[in-house]
């Protein structure tokens, strides 16, 4: 008992001694930067960004980040900026990072804005146990995570009004998860892409629910949109240059693991083969380069 009071002790310490800076990117639009890193105690969960765009009528917040210990820190930061309402927060997917702040909103009377999927998976259940493996594999990040569901559903596309600004959020699945979705201001050209786009960053796609095939479907459709600035999950600001690294890193992916298999290759020598890639620079490469090269190699052997 005492041992797991100390844990929950530090990791809340230590959620709150990780430096959180609010940084204004576009007009009215603000974000905070997670850490290139997995999660842990030391950073506190803060492995991601969250955005948020202040209108007349009150905050419309895009991910919630992994605690409420760090939502409501990046709360408080928006306070300062305008004690305004909170009217939504928009949830990307259901990783931990960004759905898991999500309670500091809703007791803030904001309306939680998800995926249909999302949803799904809450009512199930399943949800729950995921959140209770987690929190087992973190030691006790996630003690005070409370889950909340969506009170506005997404299937296909939703679209919200709030002052003078308008939001698409718009169904992309099956991609980085089964329960992506984008927000599109159309007035401004601006994408919150969630954990679909990248620069320089090896993406994750070791999600059971990914697929590497459906990810580059959506790539194509996210870049005939007119946009001019991609605000993701993780990097800086983007342009639609991410776009075209995130498809070509997929790509490369997909036609070398394709190739290899067809020449007989098993899984321990495509990893050999292409460990030497051109991307073995980028963030997050030893994380998650082997882990897509697994799910990819998975997802063909059930391909036509």
């Amino acid at each position: 008992m005492v041992r797991a009071l100390f844990t929950l002790l530090m990791a809340v310490f230590l959620a709150f001694s990780y430096e959180m800076k609010l940084k204004k990117v576009d007009k009215d639009i603000y974000m905070v930067r997670g850490e290139d890193a997995l999660p842990s105690l030391k950073n506190g969960g803060f492995i991601s960004n969250a955005f948020a765009v202040y209108t007349e009528e009150g905050w419309v917040v895009i991910d919630t980040l992994s605690t409420p210990e760090l939502s409501e820190k990046f709360l408080k930061e928006l306070l300062k900026v305008k004690k305004a309402p909170v009217k939504y927060a928009i949830i990307t997917h259901y990783h931990p990072d960004h759905w898991y702040g999500a309670k500091t909103f809703k007791d803030a009377k904001a309306k939680i804005v998800a995926h249909k999927k999302l949803k799904e998976l809450y009512d199930s259940g399943e949800a729950k146990a995921i959140l209770e493996e987690a929190n087992r594999s973190f030691n006790g990040l996630y003690d005070s995570v409370v889950l909340v569901p969506p009170d506005i559903v997404v299937e296909d596309k939703v679209q919200l009004k709030a002052g003078s600004h308008t939001f698409d959020i718009i169904s992309m699945t099956p991609a980085h998860t089964n329960s992506d979705i984008v927000v599109y201001m159309p007035d401004r050209k601006v994408l919150f892409a969630g954990d679909l786009v990248y620069y320089k960053r090896i993406p994750f796609m070791g999600d059971r629910n990914a697929s590497s095939k459906g990810w580059e479907e959506v790539l194509r459709r996210i870049k005939s949109m007119d946009i001019k600035l991609i605000l993701g999950g993780h990097n800086e600001p983007m342009d639609k240059k991410a776009v075209d690294y995130t498809l070509g890193y997929i790509t490369y992916l997909r036609e070398n693991i394709r190739m290899m298999k067809q020449e007989g290759k098993f899984i321990d020598e495509i990893k050999q083969a292409l460990s030497d890639s051109p991307y073995k620079k980028d963030a997050m490469y030893q994380e998650f380069h082997n882990a897509n090269i697994f799910r990819v190699d998975s997802e063909m052997d059930l391909e036509p």
